[in-house]
Protein backbone atom coordinates (compact mmCIF):
# COMPACT_ATOMS: atom_id res chain seq x y z
CA UNK A 1 0.00 0.00 0.00
CA UNK A 2 2.78 2.55 0.70
CA UNK A 3 3.92 2.25 -2.93
CA UNK A 4 0.39 3.03 -4.10
CA UNK A 5 0.15 6.10 -1.87
CA UNK A 6 3.57 7.31 -3.03
CA UNK A 7 2.37 6.77 -6.60
CA UNK A 8 -0.68 8.93 -5.87
CA UNK A 9 1.47 11.70 -4.43
CA UNK A 10 3.81 11.51 -7.45
CA UNK A 11 0.77 11.79 -9.73
CA UNK A 12 -0.31 14.98 -7.95
CA UNK A 13 3.22 16.40 -8.24
CA UNK A 14 3.32 15.46 -11.94
CA UNK A 15 0.06 17.32 -12.58
CA UNK A 16 1.39 20.36 -10.65
CA UNK A 17 4.59 20.36 -12.70
CA UNK A 18 2.59 20.08 -15.93
CA UNK A 19 0.52 23.12 -14.88
CA UNK A 20 3.82 24.98 -14.50
CA UNK A 21 4.61 24.17 -18.13
CA UNK A 22 7.01 21.26 -17.64
CA UNK A 23 7.20 18.64 -20.38
CA UNK A 24 6.56 14.94 -19.72
CA UNK A 25 10.26 14.27 -20.25
CA UNK A 26 11.21 16.90 -17.65
CA UNK A 27 8.66 15.55 -15.16
CA UNK A 28 9.90 11.99 -15.68
CA UNK A 29 13.50 13.06 -15.10
CA UNK A 30 12.56 15.12 -12.03
CA UNK A 31 10.63 12.24 -10.45
CA UNK A 32 13.09 9.61 -11.73
CA UNK A 33 10.43 7.55 -13.49
CA UNK A 34 9.45 6.28 -16.90
CA UNK A 35 7.74 8.77 -19.23
CA UNK A 36 4.90 6.34 -19.92
CA UNK A 37 3.97 6.36 -16.22
CA UNK A 38 4.00 10.17 -16.23
CA UNK A 39 1.71 10.07 -19.26
CA UNK A 40 -0.70 7.81 -17.36
CA UNK A 41 -0.61 10.18 -14.38
CA UNK A 42 -1.32 13.22 -16.53
CA UNK A 43 -4.24 11.53 -18.25
CA UNK A 44 -5.81 10.22 -15.03
CA UNK A 45 -5.36 6.54 -15.89
CA UNK A 46 -3.26 5.70 -12.87
CA UNK A 47 -3.42 5.53 -9.85
CA UNK A 48 -6.95 4.78 -8.69
CA UNK A 49 -9.30 7.52 -7.52
CA UNK A 50 -9.19 6.07 -4.02
CA UNK A 51 -5.39 6.32 -3.89
CA UNK A 52 -5.56 9.89 -5.19
CA UNK A 53 -8.10 10.80 -2.47
CA UNK A 54 -5.83 9.39 0.25
CA UNK A 55 -2.83 11.16 -1.26
CA UNK A 56 -4.73 14.45 -1.36
CA UNK A 57 -5.62 14.07 2.33
CA UNK A 58 -1.96 13.51 3.21
CA UNK A 59 -0.98 16.63 1.27
CA UNK A 60 -3.61 18.69 3.13
CA UNK A 61 -2.02 17.83 6.48
CA UNK A 62 0.21 20.41 8.17
CA UNK A 63 3.61 20.27 6.50
CA UNK A 64 5.38 18.92 9.62
CA UNK A 65 3.04 15.92 9.68
CA UNK A 66 2.91 15.41 5.93
CA UNK A 67 6.70 15.18 5.53
CA UNK A 68 6.84 12.40 8.12
CA UNK A 69 4.31 10.40 6.14
CA UNK A 70 5.89 11.15 2.75
CA UNK A 71 9.36 10.23 4.04
CA UNK A 72 7.97 6.99 5.48
CA UNK A 73 6.71 5.94 2.03
CA UNK A 74 10.16 5.63 0.47
CA UNK A 75 13.80 5.28 1.45
CA UNK A 76 14.81 7.34 -1.60
CA UNK A 77 15.44 10.75 0.02
CA UNK A 78 16.19 12.38 -3.33
CA UNK A 79 12.66 11.65 -4.53
CA UNK A 80 10.90 12.45 -1.26
CA UNK A 81 12.76 15.76 -0.92
CA UNK A 82 11.80 16.73 -4.48
CA UNK A 83 8.17 15.86 -3.75
CA UNK A 84 8.15 17.86 -0.51
CA UNK A 85 9.88 20.84 -2.10
CA UNK A 86 7.42 20.82 -4.99
CA UNK A 87 4.29 20.44 -2.86
CA UNK A 88 5.20 22.78 -0.02
CA UNK A 89 8.13 24.89 -1.23
CA UNK A 90 9.50 23.99 2.21
CA UNK A 91 12.82 24.73 3.86
CA UNK A 92 14.20 24.02 7.28
CA UNK A 93 15.20 27.20 9.05
CA UNK A 94 17.13 27.90 12.25
CA UNK A 95 15.79 30.17 14.96
CA UNK A 96 19.07 31.53 16.39
CA UNK A 97 17.31 32.80 19.52
CA UNK A 98 16.30 29.24 20.45
CA UNK A 99 19.45 27.41 19.38
CA UNK A 100 21.75 26.48 22.28
CA UNK A 101 24.42 24.90 20.03
CA UNK A 102 23.94 21.45 21.53
CA UNK A 103 25.18 19.93 18.24
CA UNK A 104 22.50 17.27 17.89
CA UNK A 105 21.47 18.54 14.48
CA UNK A 106 25.05 18.38 13.22
CA UNK A 107 24.57 14.61 12.94
CA UNK A 108 22.57 15.21 9.74
CA UNK A 109 22.87 12.06 7.60
CA UNK A 110 23.08 14.24 4.47
CA UNK A 111 25.72 16.68 5.75
CA UNK A 112 23.34 19.60 5.29
CA UNK A 113 23.83 21.22 8.71
CA UNK A 114 27.03 22.89 9.79
CA UNK A 115 28.37 25.37 12.33
CA UNK A 116 29.90 28.50 10.81
CA UNK A 117 32.90 30.49 12.06
CA UNK A 118 30.56 32.67 14.16
CA UNK A 119 29.24 29.59 15.99
CA UNK A 120 25.86 29.69 14.30
CA UNK A 121 24.02 26.70 12.90
CA UNK A 122 23.36 26.92 9.16
CA UNK A 123 21.62 24.70 6.64
CA UNK A 124 22.87 23.96 3.15
CA UNK A 125 19.52 23.74 1.38
CA UNK A 126 21.13 22.10 -1.65
CA UNK A 127 22.13 19.13 0.52
CA UNK A 128 19.04 19.10 2.74
CA UNK A 129 16.68 16.20 1.93
CA UNK A 130 13.91 17.44 4.26
CA UNK A 131 13.99 14.15 6.14
CA UNK A 132 13.14 15.92 9.40
CA UNK A 133 15.78 14.13 11.49
CA UNK A 134 17.25 17.43 12.66
CA UNK A 135 13.84 18.74 13.71
CA UNK A 136 13.16 15.67 15.84
CA UNK A 137 16.60 15.78 17.50
CA UNK A 138 16.48 19.49 18.32
CA UNK A 139 15.79 19.81 22.05
CA UNK A 140 14.80 23.48 21.89
CA UNK A 141 12.67 23.50 18.72
CA UNK A 142 15.16 25.84 17.07
CA UNK A 143 14.81 24.05 13.73
CA UNK A 144 11.56 24.84 11.97
CA UNK A 145 10.13 23.46 8.76
CA UNK A 146 8.78 26.47 6.95
CA UNK A 147 6.42 26.14 4.00
CA UNK A 148 6.87 29.17 1.77
CA UNK A 149 4.23 30.41 -0.67
CA UNK A 150 4.25 28.23 -3.77
CA UNK A 151 4.79 30.07 -7.04
CA UNK A 152 1.79 28.27 -8.53
CA UNK A 153 -0.50 29.60 -5.78
CA UNK A 154 0.63 33.25 -5.99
Amino acid sequence: MPDHILSGIKAIVAVNLRKKGKLQKEIAEYLNMDRSIVSHYLHGRHPSKRVIRVSEEIIKLPVNNAIKIINSLSDDRDITSKIIKELYNAKIQVDPDRCILCGGCLECPHGAIYKDSNYRINIDHNKCKLCGNCISTCQTDALILKALPNKLEE
